[in-house]
């Protein structure tokens, strides 16, 4: 009687596992389904290729988030563009006069950028609450689902290309020459040959990847939520050195000059050196940084919690100028020769004098915002919670 019980519950433990594995593979394969067929990215016009594309959080792989446009105050609206859902930390990027951003309901938006009018959009399961990311002819997007949450794009026929599961993508991908470059929530920092989607390689740094990577010359830079830094070789992967803060990375790196900018959760910034992993300088901020650092012309500007964004000297770390928020700002000042454009949530956008920090030119959005602004030819891009992409130049 006994032994029967126990066959008759490993039947049914057994049958139970096959069906489980089952329902994982058809719904991975469901999502794939109805990306690739469902919502088609076919765009109506070619991606015509320009010096001024942004195609990647950051524009570069430097992630330096400075633009060369100049803007005359105060900015009118050109047009705004109705999302179905708010929008995550990544900023959007631009192809051409194609600009996409993905939503935190799953969707990814291709816009005319100098028109606001929908081109196309693709439905997946999970939000997509990272930067795309563009080359060649491929886009690719992470989603924070459990199934094929790295997604390649042929934007060429619209076509799913490859798909891949590292555990959750709550981080911007960068591409450069040598790959493909992402982080998991598996706690693996992946490169992959960016056409095919086959693992070049791997390596565990044993804990969720929730900072954005960088990359200069032959190595690539990442950071998980042990507050661990990490160099790797962009070619073999082999580990460079590594560098510990005193909490949890979420910020994106930035890197410019040879100096790799880091900030922590432990309310710090610290300056490393790119090459041997060695400190250079830890500058308080006063509280928690959340988003990628910008660095330009020497001056390394930084946005914390308490809603303060301030600037430093890399040279030494003296303070320059310091800027208060009524609210949290946790998106990354961008940089441009007549302003630094500042995100925050007391639902304003600011543009500030890059020599003292004063208030050139405000903007009311009725609405939080978290993500980064994106600056094109003149062109400033905000999202908001509201589900709003404002154009205004």
């Amino acid at each position: 009687m006994q032994q029967a019980q126990q066959f008759q519950f490993r039947q049914s433990l057994k049958v139970h596992r096959t069906v489980s594995a089952f329902l994982k593979g058809f719904t991975g394969f469901l999502s794939i389904l109805i990306i690739g067929c469902g919502s088609s990215l076919k765009l109506q016009t070619e991606l015509d290729h320009s010096p001024y594309d942004v195609p990647m959080a950051g524009k570069t792989p430097a992630r330096q988030y400075s633009d060369s446009s100049i803007f005359a105050f105060p900015l009118q609206t050109a047009w705004e563009y109705e999302a179905s859902a708010g929008f995550g930390n990544g900023s959007p990027i631009v192809i051409g006069d194609v600009l996409f951003m993905g939503t935190l309901q799953g969707e990814l938006h291709a816009v005319d950028i100098k028109s606001g009018k929908r081109i196309k959009y693709i439905k997946s399961f999970s939000p997509i609450s990272s930067s795309p990311v563009f080359f060649e002819r491929f886009l690719y997007f992470g989603t924070e689902s459990t199934d094929e949450n790295l997604t390649a794009i042929n934007t060429d026929n619209g076509e799913v290309q490859w798909s891949a599961d590292i555990g959750g993508v709550a981080s911007s991908p960068l591409v450069t020459d040598n790959g493909l470059f992402a982080g998991g929530l598996d706690g693996k920092f992946y490169c992959f040959q960016p056409a095919l989607g086959t693992v070049r390689w791997s390596v565990d740094t044993r804990s969720p990847i929730r900072s954005s990577p960088c990359a200069e010359d032959n190595a690539v830079y990442c950071a998980n939520s042990d507050g661990i830094v990490f160099a790797f070789d962009q070619y073999t992967g082999t580990e460079l050195w590594k560098f510990s803060t005193g909490n949890a990375v979420f910020a994106g790196l930035t890197i410019s000059d040879g100096k790799l900018f880091v900030g922590s959760r432990d309310s710090n910034l610290y300056i490393i050196d790119a090459a041997t992993g060695s400190l250079y300088l830890k500058i308080p901020v006063g509280d928690k940084i959340m988003s990628t650092p910008s660095v330009n012309n020497g001056i390394v500007y930084v946005s914390s919690l308490d809603g303060t964004v301030s600037t430093y000297k890399v040279s030494d770390g003296t303070l320059q100028w310091k800027f208060q928020a009524k609210s949290a700002v946790n998106t990354t000042p961008v940089i441009t020769p007549t302003a630094i454009f500042v995100a925050a949530l007391d639902e304003y956008i600011y543009a500030l004098s890059p020599t003292d920090g004063s208030v050139l030119w405000k903007q009311h959005m009725d609405s939080r915002m978290k993500t980064t602004p994106l600056v094109w030819r003149n062109f400033l891009i905000i999202a908001a919670e509201n589900k709003t992409i404002t154009c205004f130049r």
